[in-house]
């Protein structure tokens, strides 16, 4: 979109640096005439934006702005480029450059009158093409118009997360019987058939939820089966979830002693442990065999949502033969869209035709999502709107997405006319015979209020289909992009969060998953329908393609060029420098170009790489990529990855995400890139740290330096790609001295928000083992690390993995502002709860691993104000838990796992807690322990859920 172009060079001019005003001296009266052309430019083109569908010549017009507004931006980047390297490479290195930058500062200016020339010529030849008066229908002004604000209601229950269930009850009841019929005990397959957008999705997801079925089956997993699809990457996505992708290790039983009488897993066997990482590398037959004997002895629930008839019927067939059946009554969901593809499955059991909505359920669903709780409406205005929105609801003909999109619309537009008009002016028709909800999509997005969150809207559209997006990386990319605005008082990741969460409060977004303490959005999802409207509207728009394949890159566009490019398992791109060399984006997913080619992007903003695993090092010259602000190197490479010198040369870059793989080492200079906010680093073989003062931008610094022992990397790269974070430090090292220098330079920093802090060390006979038989335990913190800790006054996040010296007496040193602390192998000597308990604003608390060693725990009266969420997981010597009358009165969610073998569960002080929602009894084999019904009975009838496997 053009005018989200404009307003980026607009922007681009007031973050000239200001200490180079001296050496750009003899170019600023050349920029600010650009800018003031460009000013007037933008006064008109949201309204060209609109007419844009009105004609060919229109469009052709908007695309040589858009062109122009880029050319316009490399070029004061570049010139921004040289006085920032200037200032930064002083003494004789800066002599050597200087006159080759003077050269470069004459080419700028000269590039900046071409580029004038270039808008002039667009503005002037508007009158031809009938636009010249666009301008006048404009009446406010650029600068407001940026200041366009995007203020969420700022509360934790949102209805785009309720995942409303109207009109389902019987379906859902069929197939819940279904699910746990113990006559049928052999594996077979249930389907769920509709058309897109009729609920599908959202009936099974609520019957794989529900704590009943998580009870039943011993293990779960939930799949996205795309239209193109790899058999090795789904049948390795299926292990890993249903094997759990966050445990610390994978069990496979191979010698069954005594089975559990219900199927369930069987105790005192030998077990094999392996880990994630071990599993990526498998190949096809490996996999097969690993999964296979992983399930032989569990009951299990695979859901394949969204299964498309062009995967051909032998594929969906070979999926399913992956799954053994051992008469245990093992069970599969399948959604489709297509009734031919459950008639040609294997295992077939029963088909649910999934029925659109009558008119009263229409009404029921639009109802709820047109009038929030959070929407104050008076009962006049109120029945008002309800006899027209009555009219609406039959509009989208029973189809539940059209009434979820369309409410997100009404619940910000409370106003009769509003909803009046839609009946009469919105064309109801469907675009596409199986896309009826696409006009309402369209009007739902031409009422977001500004140009920037519309690009956000259709950015998400780049992923692939039921791709789970971080709403953290998110962020992250829409701000290299240039798509949030700076606001006054606020960080720009600030900005960006606040419109994904009002995207998803319009339900343009579905909410997957919230963070536990704060209720923010921790990640997302985009419906199928938004995305295939979306991607045909950035197309359109020009905002970004999709290659699924070369043959892709060769196909003409439907409109115009993307400036960028989307690679969805995309093998073979050598066409793309050709085809695209003002190429500005390049998002890779799972597949990869030629590296060697990206060198020669030289307009390069975000680069994300994302599974790349043939990636061995970046070419040495990476450093041209002059406008880089995104490098995204997650889980890439199979061995450690090369960073070259030159990427210290990134003088714009302001993410470097590195999680999930292995860097030979860093640049010394990498951390004096002014403009670094965002730095994610697993593991890196050699690295200098920072000098004092050198990381004044930083707001995200993850780092771990680990052991060369294989499988403690192993171990240590599998926790950190299974940890999500949304804060802004995280600190992982092991070597002390290396901490140490990091603490000065972090002392100086008031933001700090969130510190992690990782350190292992091998050890013998103790502490968890892993694949290669060895075993491994915290390294020890010294009291004055641990003490240091209290001098940030802004930290609210602490999570430590590792021995505490002295480490009881120096928990009351740990800042009152903590709301989240995890502490991992602590090996505390003594009792910590009495003194955690007295945090005023902890919210999460998590103990893991040996946290403490002492045989009882004591909660006092009083007690954790405000703790919502306990996790205790393996630790195993407390024999004895008093929870006094008066303790937890905030506590709402309690997990007790492979915790307290010595003790019945669940203790009756929690008896005291009648705020407790959830309780999770968890642990591999309850042979030998106790559950005492009479404490669980009591719990229940205080309306709390006790789940036990």
């Amino acid at each position: 979109m053009a005018e989200s172009a404009v307003a980026s060079v607009v922007r681009a001019f007031g973050t000239l640096a200001t200490e180079e005003a001296a050496f750009l001296r003899g170019v600023h009266a050349d920029a600010d005439l650009l800018r003031a052309e460009l000013r007037r430019m933008q006064c008109f083109l949201r309204d060209a934006d609109a007419r844009r569908r009105d004609g060919a010549r229109l469009t052709n017009w908007v695309v040589d702005v858009r062109a122009a507004a880029y050319d316009a931006e490399n070029a004061l980047e570049e010139a921004d480029y040289l006085g920032r390297r200037r200032r930064l490479r002083l003494g004789f290195a800066g002599a050597l450059v200087w006159c080759a930058d003077v050269a470069a500062l004459h080419t700028f200016g000269v590039n900046i009158r071409r580029v004038r020339a270039r808008i002039r010529e667009i503005s002037d030849g508007a009158a031809a093409y009938g636009i010249a008066d666009l301008g006048e229908t404009t009446a406010v002004p650029a600068d407001l118009q940026e200041q366009d604000e995007v203020i969420p209601y700022d509360l934790s229950w949102n209805s785009a997360d309720t995942n409303l269930i109207v009109g389902f009850h019987e379906e859902r009841n069929n197939i819940f019987r279904e699910l746990m019929n113990h006559k049928i005990c052999q594996i077979c397959v249930i389907s769920i058939v509709g058309m897109a957008g009729s609920g599908k999705s959202t009936l099974a997801r609520k019957i794989y939820n529900d704590p009943r079925v998580k009870q039943h089956f011993h293990s779960s997993s939930w799949i996205s089966v795309s239209e193109k699809y790899r058999f090795l990457d789904l049948i390795k996505d299926i292990a890993r979830r249903i094997m759990g992708m966050t445990r610390k290790m994978i069990v496979i039983r191979e010698e069954k002693d005594k089975d559990r009488e219900d199927g369930g897993a069987n105790s005192g066997s030998k077990s094999k442990e392996v880990t994630i990482e071990e599993l990526e590398n498998m190949e096809e037959d490996d996999v097969l065999k690993f999964l296979h004997e992983f399930l032989a002895h569990r009951r299990f629930l695979v859901v394949l949502d969204d299964v498309w008839k062009s995967n051909s019927y032998s594929k969906i067939n070979r999926i399913l033969s992956v799954l053994p059946d051992v008469n245990n009554g093992s069970r599969i969901i399948l959604t489709t869209r297509d009734m031919d593809v459950p008639k040609h499955v294997a295992r077939m059991k029963s088909i649910h035709e999934k029925k659109l909505l009558d008119g009263r359920e229409s009404w029921e669903l639009l109802e709820k999502m047109s009038f929030p709780v959070y929407q104050n409406v008076s009962s006049a205005d109120r029945s008002r709107l309800m006899l027209i929105g009555k009219k609406l609801a039959l509009k989208c003909k029973g189809l539940p997405l059209a009434l979820v999109v369309l409410g997100g619309y009404l619940s910000r537009n409370l106003d009769y006319d509003i909803w009046s008009g839609l009946v009469h002016n919105l064309d109801w028709e469907a675009r596409k015979n199986d896309e009826p909800v696409w006009n309402i999509i369209a009007r739902s997005y031409n009422d977001l209020p500004n140009h920037q969150l519309k690009s956000c809207f259709l950015y998400v559209a780049s992923f692939p289909e039921d791709h789970v997006i971080r709403v953290a990386k998110l962020c992250k990319l829409m701000i290299s992009e240039g798509f949030i605005p700076h606001r006054p008082n606020r960080t720009m990741e600030d900005t960006a969060r606040e419109y994904i969460k009002e995207l998803a409060q319009r339900c343009m977004l579905q909410t997957v998953e919230r963070s536990k303490w704060h209720g923010s959005i921790k990640s997302v999802v985009l419906h199928d329908v938004l995305r295939e409207w979306g991607i045909a509207e950035a197309r359109r728009e020009g905002l970004f393609n999709i290659w699924s394949n070369p043959t892709d890159s060769e196909a003409p566009s439907d409109s115009i060029t993307a400036y960028r490019i989307a690679l969805h398992n995309f093998v073979g791109c050598t066409e793309i420098n050709v085809a695209m060399p003002m190429l500005r984006t390049l998002l890779v997913f799972f597949k990869s170009p030629a590296v060697s080619l990206l060198c020669r992007m030289k307009c390069l903003r975000v680069l994300d790489l994302y599974g790349l695993k043939e990636l061995k090092s970046l070419p040495s010259g990476v450093g041209n990529l002059i406008h880089l602000r995104y490098l995204g190197l997650e889980k890439c490479g199979s061995g450690s990855i090369g960073i070259p010198s030159s990427a210290s040369d990134l003088l714009n870059l302001q993410t470097m995400d590195a999680r999930g793989s292995t860097v030979k080492s860093l640049p010394g200079l990498f951390w004096i890139i002014p403009t670094l906010r965002h730095l994610f680093l697993s593991e890196v073989n050699h690295w200098v740290p920072p000098e004092v003062g050198c990381l004044g931008s930083l707001q995200t610094l993850y780092l771990c330096e680990v052991s060369l022992f294989r499988d403690v990397k192993s171990y240590l790269s599998h926790k950190q790609r299974s940890r999500a974070r949304s804060a802004n430090y995280s600190i992982a090292l092991r070597n002390e001295k290396i901490w140490a220098a990091f603490l000065r330079s972090l002392e100086q920093m008031e933001q700090a928000v969130l510190l992690h802090l990782e350190s292992w060390e091998v050890a013998k006979g103790f502490g968890r083992r892993y694949a290669s038989g060895s075993r491994i335990r915290g390294q020890v913190f010294s009291a004055q690390l641990i003490s240091s800790i209290s001098r940030h006054r802004h930290l609210q996040v602490l999570e430590l993995a590792g021995r505490w010296k002295h480490g009881d007496s120096q928990l009351s040193k740990l800042p009152h502002g903590l709301k989240k602390l995890k502490l991992i192998g602590s090996e505390l000597s003594e009792d910590p709860m009495p003194v955690l308990g007295f945090l005023p604003n902890l919210v999460v608390l998590v103990l893991e691993d040996n946290a403490f060693k002492w045989n009882s725990m004591t909660c006092d009266a009083g007690g954790f104000p405000r703790l919502c969420h306990l996790t205790i997981d393996g630790i195993k010597s407390v024999e004895s838990w008093n929870v006094e009358a008066g303790a937890f009165p905030s506590l709402t969610h309690l997990n007790l796992i492979s915790s307290f073998t010595g003790m019945s569960l669940p203790p009756l002080g929690l008896l005291h807690v009648t705020s407790l929602k959830t309780l999770l009894l968890k642990r591999h084999t309850w042979n030998g322990s106790t559950i005492s019904s009479s404490n669980v009975g009591k719990l229940e009838e205080m309306g709390c859920k006790v789940i036990i496997r």
